[in-house]
């Protein structure tokens, strides 16, 4: 039997959303509606706030093992049981009525969510009245397996990079400079500390120690900025999603090769800090 869930009462969604629409608006230079919801219903005053970290705890935490997971999950399902409910119930039927009120619930709902089915196992065994024994049990199974999941998927290598590394010297040099000019008329726009990774990313064809230990550096010094701002930061909202961040904000092990992901992300995380800079100094 399919599991039955609802977006709309879901909190960890509900508050991915809002965040979403705030960047969303930010981004576009808007006066965002979003954040007066969020410092409305997502406050140390409120329950949705509680629930909330509840959903947030059971999505991001990683254990290695099983026990740890199940003894995680477990107190955290007595922990909403001692929420508020009453208050809870208000304060999600008022968010949601607001929510209504403001936009076209059916255009803020349709966006997808990444972590979906983990989102929608939290809701199963927190808040579904509906759910039978076997839901709960999938659904717990679900959060175990996301909570002490450590395998990594295999990156192939890419053939056009694999090639050029075999290629002699001058040929490398040459379209070295060839990525290079081109880069800098395609990215002319970019901070400098953008810059200077994507050339450190072009200069480095092999996946050599030196880059992947230039990447580790750099990801210090933004988890740094990033705890510096979020003490900075006075919105209750905006310093939970800089600590979110800086928690998934991870260093390279020994046995890892810096992949495109990896560069994608830094050059986001650059961003994040280029204008948490330009707002607060």
């Amino acid at each position: 039997m399919k599991m039955k869930h609802s977006k709309y009462r879901n909190t960890g969604i509900l508050f991915e959303l809002l965040t979403r629409q705030l960047t969303s608006d930010t981004i576009a230079g808007d006066q965002s509606k979003a954040l007066t919801i969020l410092k409305k219903y997502f406050n140390s005053k409120t329950e949705l706030l509680k629930e909330y970290k509840i959903y947030h705890t059971l999505a991001t935490k990683k254990l290695i093992k099983e026990s740890s997971a199940t003894i995680l999950i477990d107190t955290l399902v007595k922990a909403y049981n001692n929420l508020n409910k009453s208050r809870l119930r208000r304060e999600k039927y008022n968010l949601i009525k607001e929510l209504k009120d403001t936009y076209n619930v059916n255009n803020f709902f349709k966006s997808k969510i990444n972590n979906y089915k983990i989102m929608a196992s939290i809701f199963n065994i927190l808040e579904n009245k509906e759910a039978t024994p076997t839901s709960i049990v999938n659904s717990k199974i679900t959060l175990l397996e996301n909570i002490v999941s450590g395998k990594k998927s295999k990156v192939q290598k890419d053939p056009i990079v694999e090639s050029l590394s075999k290629s002699d010297k001058n040929t490398r040099l040459l379209t070295y400079k060839v990525i290079l000019e081109k880069f800098n008329d395609k990215y002319s726009g970019l901070a400098d500390n953008q810059k200077t990774l994507l050339k450190e990313y072009v200069n480095c064809v092999s996946n050599s120690p030196a880059f992947k230990t230039y990447i580790n550096e750099e990801i210090k010094g933004i988890k740094k900025q990033i705890t510096l701002y979020s003490k900075k930061v006075k919105d209750e909202v905006i310093t939970i999603k800089l600590n979110e961040t800086k928690d998934l904000i991870k260093p390279l092990c020994k046995k890892s090769n810096v992949h495109d992901d990896n560069v994608i992300n830094l050059l986001n995380y650059y961003e994040l800090v280029n204008e948490l800079k330009t707002i607060h100094g």
